[in-house]
């Protein structure tokens, strides 16, 4: 039997003490007169007798009472059978894992989960020997975290954690605790701790995690009081693109991932941070709600934008950042052989279109380059410099819309495009073909037509070249079916290809109605269509296009003091960067010059949604899923104070001290018993 607690045992010879209040029975005689006491002797031996056994009989159970006391204080056990490994190896190593992810903010008795893991984690040291070392592991990996340290170090690092947007498998977090030891030359004992909530959406099947034999898991799963948190999912816009002083609408998507219904929360719209909308919802658990937010902004420019939901204790997803390009530059290179007034008139009329044409056998390549927008116009042959142009346009995310010559090289135009394209013969006065009012769901004509009739007037033309291949599909469509208008669409341009020339003998689509607020169309979604309005942290490679970027410069993500310099690539007016493996919190960062800090643009950056979705893993579904294995120990809603205790008993010894405390009691209670009862 051994004992946690061995100084209470230098308070043995209080024992004795009983002994010797018994042997100089400090209590005086007191003198009884009688008449005759003769009548008397017999009971006075009888009771002398009784008083001395009465006595004796007490002080046994005062005695028996103090050293039962001492030794339940001096916390008796007997030790387990890897109880002594742990207690005696002063060698050993141990893993501590704690969850710092932003589902950790949720409450158990006034204290966020994350507060109390560290409080946990803080504890764990001090069950071990003074020679063992230990890994501080949080969801950041950082290098430092890969090693062990002594128990100050240990505390010192659990104290400085903080919360963290990385997200990890127990699968990652094991594998690099495994390499830990492997670099250690552990092969057996080995102890490690995982303190989290085990939320479902992030900690991977457990069923899948290969749990090392030579390794004793101890999971230490916390769950808040209640769960209950409002997400913003999503925002997009009405209108993508945004006019000075045009009036819009934010749509914004809300989830109530609790379990309990909310009401009168209130949703309002920054922009660089003035309040320009608000709005109030009310959300049934587990219900998702779209809601409309209408805005104007006064000036031209990049706008720092965020909805702000009021929602506690969970609060990073109160917020969802975005950014607004409002009428920004776009600029339209147009090369035509035989150029018209159709194309070089119809982007005159609003100040934010740029438009520059010129012949196809005089390029000029900074204006392709820097094009949003590349027309071709009743050009006959693509030559090989064109080709060029074109190649750029399409790796740049530049899209490009073509209107055919009546003899244009198609071979050339095939190998351009990577497009097949059928020709029709043409008959001496062809008749023109009617177009069909296209699908009202179609995103192209979103916000066209503002009012569509039965006998709209649409485009006429001749079908006269059919464009086949990947990707390709209809705009509008001729009453035969056939195409009038196609796309080609890929995640970061899009080709449009006309069936018929600009040409009014063979089609009056220049001069239709239709025409401006298709070429406006395009023009718009050349900026809008590869602008994401936010990022997620969980995106590690982003292609974002700035106008102003300098091939050869160097660009720095900028958030207040915090400045970080991603791996990044220019092309053109695309800026392609891979997040780093820094911790970044949510926000608008400011794109820079490193070297002169001239501003280009902002990105905005929030948390993985997963993050927001709190729904854990309880003990006792940890246990149903992992209870075959025998190295594994679960412990059920655990806290910091009575840790070390409950770690003990059920790894290292089992404690005594209750059988002890219970018979010290029980001799208290005689000897109670005694002086209450017995009569002499």
């Amino acid at each position: 039997m051994n004992f946690v607690n061995p100084m209470f045992l230098y308070a043995l010879p209080l024992v004795a003490v009983p002994l010797i209040i018994h042997l100089f029975n400090f209590q005086r005689s007191s003198e009884i007169k009688f008449t005759n006491v003769a009548f008397l002797h017999t009971v006075k031996e009888m009771s002398n007798a009784q008083d001395r056994l009465k006595k004796i009989l007490v002080m046994l159970a005062r005695m028996l009472f103090i050293l039962l006391a001492i030794i339940a204080f001096a916390r008796p056990y007997l030790p387990k059978e890897n109880g002594n490994t742990l207690l005696k190896n002063d060698s050993g190593k141990a893993s501590i894992y704690i969850d710092n992810s932003y589902s950790m903010q949720s409450e158990r008795n006034g204290k966020t989960l994350f507060d109390a893991a560290k409080d946990i984690g803080r504890k764990i040291p001090t069950v071990f020997p003074v020679g063992y070392s230990y890994q501080v592991l949080d969801n950041r990996f950082t290098g430092s975290s890969r090693y062990f340290m002594n128990q100050e170090r240990s505390e010192e690092e659990i104290i400085g954690l903080s919360y963290s947007n990385f997200t990890r498998s127990l699968s990652d977090v094991d594998q690099i605790e495994q390499d830990a030891f492997i670099r250690e030359k552990m092969i057996v004992g080995k102890q490690v701790f995982w303190i989290s909530d085990f939320q479902k959406s992030t900690v991977g099947t457990l069923e899948n995690i290969n749990f090392d034999s030579s390794t004793t898991y101890h999971l230490i799963p916390l769950m808040a009081d209640k769960v209950e948190n409002l997400r913003i999912d999503s925002v997009w816009l009405d209108k993508p693109f945004i006019k000075e002083k045009e009036n819009n609408k934010l749509f914004v998507q809300i989830s109530n991932l609790g379990l309990e219904d909310v009401k009168d929360r209130e949703v309002t719209l920054f922009v660089e941070d003035v309040q320009s909308s608000n709005t109030t919802i009310n959300l049934k658990r587990g219900d998702t709600q779209i809601v409309e937010m209408a805005f104007a902004i006064s000036d031209a420019g990049t706008k720092r934008c965020r909805v702000n939901i009021s929602d506690y204790p969970v609060d990073f997803d109160n917020e969802h950042h975005f950014v607004l390009n409002v009428s920004p530059n776009i600029n339209i290179a147009i090369i035509s052989d035989n150029p018209r007034n159709y194309l070089s008139t119809v982007f005159k009329s609003e100040s934010f279109l740029n438009a520059t044409t010129f012949k196809s056998n005089s390029i000029d390549y900074s204006a392709t380059n820097g094009a949003d927008l590349l027309v071709l116009d009743d050009v006959q042959v693509i030559h090989e410099s064109l080709q060029e142009v074109i190649m750029n346009a399409i790796r740049n995310g530049t899209n490009i819309a073509v209107f055919p010559s009546l003899n244009m090289d198609i071979d050339s135009y095939t190998k351009a495009f990577g497009t097949l394209i059928n020709k029709s013969k043409l008959k001496e006065g062809p008749q023109f073909i009617g177009t069909v009012t296209p699908p009202e769901k179609d995103p192209f004509f979103s916000n066209v037509f503002e009012k569509r009739v039965r006998n709209m007037s649409m485009p006429e033309g001749v079908p006269i070249f059919q464009w086949k291949g990947r990707g390709v599909r209809t705009l509008l469509s001729y009453k035969n079916s056939q195409s009038f208008l196609s796309i080609q669409e890929s995640a970061l341009q899009s080709n449009y290809f006309a069936s018929t020339p600009l040409d009014p003998t063979y089609s009056n689509f220049g001069r239709h109605a239709l025409f401006v607020p298709v070429m406006y169309r395009m023009a718009i979604l050349s900026k809008t269509q590869s602008d994401q309005l936010s990022y997620n942290f969980g995106e590690k490679s982003l292609r974002i296009r700035f106008d102003n970027l300098q091939k050869g410069s160097i660009y720095k993500l900028k958030k207040g003091d915090l400045e970080i310099i991603p791996t990044q690539k220019v092309n053109a007016d695309v800026l392609t960067l891979k997040l780093p493996n820094d911790d970044m919190e949510a926000g608008c960062y400011e794109v820079v010059s490193a070297d002169n800090s001239s501003f280009v643009g902002y990105i905005a950056f929030n948390y993985s949604s997963q993050e927001s979705q709190l729904a854990s893993y309880s003990d006792s579904e940890l246990k149903d899923k992992l209870g075959q294995f025998k190295n594994i120990k679960i412990y059920n809603n655990i806290k910091a104070d009575s840790f070390k205790q409950i770690f003990t008993e059920d790894n290292i010894a089992q404690p005594l001290w209750r059988y002890f405390l219970i018979a010290a009691l029980l001799f208290l209670m005689i000897e109670m018993a005694l002086l209450r009862f017995w009569k002499t």
